[in-house]
């Protein structure tokens, strides 16, 4: 019972994780709300603080005396993948995020770890590496040191997979990052700074054997953090 009352307020709240594209919606209907910030969120008895992906503390939503929560927080919280598809105005929550006859399950990179990541050296569980702003993602790839790490990692695909979705942060400057495949033709290029916080990328390798991400330009001091929990292949 507990855990379908805590869904319907997972799936009650679908404008706190939608751009503002969305919001422009003729469908949306305007209504007066609070946020509250008396209410504090406890997950199997421990006190959590849900946060957006830049890491600033959302608040839940008070309305006609029901209480919404926002549903991307609180299913990073609850480690759910939470996503929204612009294409169909739908919030997709858990693992399958398609029609069972077009896509699969999500393979997270963690999960399928040397079989598709070998061995790199910027890899760590280090719990003192692996928090970005505010999360912990348990296992990340993190680059800080081209001289000590190079400047690239490969994922091998083996031509079994149809997507790849990255996620990657820099912190401390901007990076141009360039994703190859296994004939060093360039799949999409990548510009990110700190400010942009936790931006995931799609990549086709339907055709790849293996792929290559690669710094090809950072500034001093920067470093790349790449969650392989939220990163997956599908097939």
């Amino acid at each position: 019972m507990k855990k379908k009352v805590l869904f319907g307020l997972l799936a009650g709240t679908l404008t706190l994780g939608i751009g503002t594209g969305a919001m422009a919606s003729s469908a949306l209907e305007p209504i007066k709300a609070y946020l509250n910030s008396k209410i504090s969120l406890k997950l199997n008895g421990t006190a959590v603080t849900p946060k957006d992906a830049n890491g600033k503390t959302v608040l839940p939503i008070t309305y006609n005396g029901t209480t919404y929560l926002p549903v991307r927080a609180v299913g990073d919280l609850m480690d759910i993948d939470i996503r929204y598809d612009s294409a169909t105005s739908s919030v997709l929550i858990g693992g399958n995020q398609g029609s069972p006859s077009e896509t699969s399950s999500p393979l997270s990179l963690s999960s399928l770890g040397a079989s598709v990541l070998g061995t790199s050296a910027w890899h760590t569980k280090d719990s003192s590496d692996t928090v970005y702003k505010g999360k912990d993602y348990k296992d990340v790839y993190l680059h800080t040191d081209s001289a000590k790490q190079g400047n690239s990692f490969q994922i091998m695909t083996g031509k079994k997979y149809a997507k790849l979705h990255l996620e990657l942060a820099v912190t401390g400057g901007a990076q141009e990052i360039v994703i190859m495949d296994h004939n060093n033709s360039t799949l999409k290029k990548v510009s990110l700074a700190a400010e942009d916080g936790l931006v995931g990328v799609d990549v086709d390798v339907s055709a790849a054997d293996f792929i290559f991400v690669e710094i090809v330009d950072e500034g001093p001091g920067t470093s790349l953090f790449v969650p392989l929990t939220s990163s997956y292949l599908t097939k």
